[in-house]
């Protein structure tokens, strides 16, 4: 009884150690290992470049792999952001280099510089785990490491860490990931003192900021990307209470479209004639590559004022403005590249968020290979969200002086 007692409490025990299921897509996966392969291979051919193949100087240390998996798996984590990854090194080289200078190479003195490192980059909120890595390499790195001395924070540290968080931009932005993570503000685009509809009806900033106050540990992830999840969270669970329609249920799809060479005035009477705000722009695989709208109209033909409006208005679609040195006659010249999109399957409420704080009038909706499908506008929403309140049950509460 015993033994099997204490054989089920090990299993147990075991499978609550086992990591839960990685989340990553099969493509995410290798994407991350090229961008550490891109990483690396530049970072060692930065210094080989500058400094040559001297025995002196590693072409590479080693604690720059553990950076590497950091900036290139988890690009959205606040340890792998630029400021930790190249002040968190550097701080630490220097906080290992002097324990070095001060007290005698040792295992013991390598253990006293990782700990005042660790509380170095979380004072100078540069918390980047290999940083402990490289106070110890400050320490215990042997001759080439004494022999570059107080150089070796620029080089290879700074150097080799610089190298890495150039190709992360790079790489990150020609997959349209954001990174570096930034400070998103969430400004009204109205420009009047009143908070985002999201933010005044669900979780603020303080809120965050109360949770996290209590929580008192550190998170391995970005404010935004704790929102978002947030957010889903809330989605998913009135999906799963509530029921909901999809973006394909409520989408439009006789659509108006144009593509990159349609001219100018057509483009102007369809928007007149459909009494519209934008239009899809289209490639000849129906994939939306902009959005046209009468704000695009306004903005490039430098109507600021009011006056002389509707000659300005005619100069331009004639095709006289000037537009970046050419003539602006087609649509591809003056529509907005910047284009937000949700799938047929999505939920509704995903488009939530998308009209009330980004101002959209309109949302694209595509299919698996990202052709275009549909558009949901906002009095489409406005309809299906009014239709599932009024469709969904209605509990009713017994009367407790009733109950026997």
């Amino acid at each position: 009884m015993n033994s099997s007692f204490y054989i089920s409490d090990l299993k147990l025990l075991v499978r609550s150690l086992v990591p839960p299921r990685n989340s990553l897509s099969q493509k995410e996966r290798w994407l991350a290992a090229l961008g550490a392969l891109l990483g690396l291979s530049l970072a060692a051919w930065t210094s080989y470049l500058i400094f040559g193949n001297s025995s002196s100087l590693p072409l590479l240390v080693a604690p720059m792999g553990a950076s590497a998996v950091l900036i290139f798996a988890v690009p959205s984590s606040p340890l792998a952001q630029p400021w930790p990854a190249l002040f968190g090194n550097c701080i630490s080289a220097a906080v290992g280099l002097t324990c070095a200078f001060l007290m005698e190479r040792s295992p013991a003195v390598a253990v006293l510089a990782v700990a005042l490192a660790v509380l170095a980059m979380i004072a100078t909120r540069s918390l980047h785990p290999p940083g402990g890595a490289i106070a110890l390499l400050s320490v215990l790195g042997g001759a080439p490491i004494k022999h570059l001395g107080w150089s070796f924070i620029w080089a290879p540290v700074a150097l080799q860490t610089t190298s890495l968080i150039l190709v992360a931009v790079a790489f990150h932005r020609m997959r349209k990931v954001s990174y570096p993570q930034t400070v998103k503000i969430n400004e009204n685009l109205h420009r009047t003192g009143d908070t985002q509809i999201s933010t005044r009806l669900g979780v603020t900033d303080a809120d965050l900021d109360a949770v996290l106050l209590q929580h008192g540990k550190l998170l391995d992830i970005s404010r935004s990307d704790l929102k978002n999840l947030i957010t889903k969270t809330e989605i998913q669970a009135h999906r799963r209470r509530h029921g909901t329609a999809s973006c394909g249920d409520i989408m439009s799809r006789h659509l108006i479209t144009v593509t990159f060479e349609t001219d100018l005035k057509q483009c102007w009477q369809l928007l007149r004639t459909h009494k519209i705000k934008s239009i899809p722009v289209i490639d000849e695989t129906r994939k939306v590559i902009g959005t046209i709208s009468l704000i695009d109209f306004l903005k490039h033909a430098g109507l600021d004022i009011y006056h002389d409006f509707d000659l300005r208005l005619r100069h331009f679609l004639d095709g006289a403005q000037e537009l970046t040195g050419s003539q602006a006659q087609v649509v591809g010249h003056i529509m907005n590249t910047s284009v937000s999109t949700c799938y047929v399957e999505s939920d509704v409420l995903e488009l939530v968020v998308l009209f009330t704080d980004l101002g959209l009038h309109s949302v694209p909706i595509l299919d698996n290979q990202k052709q275009l499908q549909g558009i949901v506008t906002q009095s489409d929403l406005l309809f299906a969200l009014y239709r599932m309140q009024i469709d969904r049950p209605i509990f009713h509460v017994q009367d407790p002086t009733k109950i026997r």
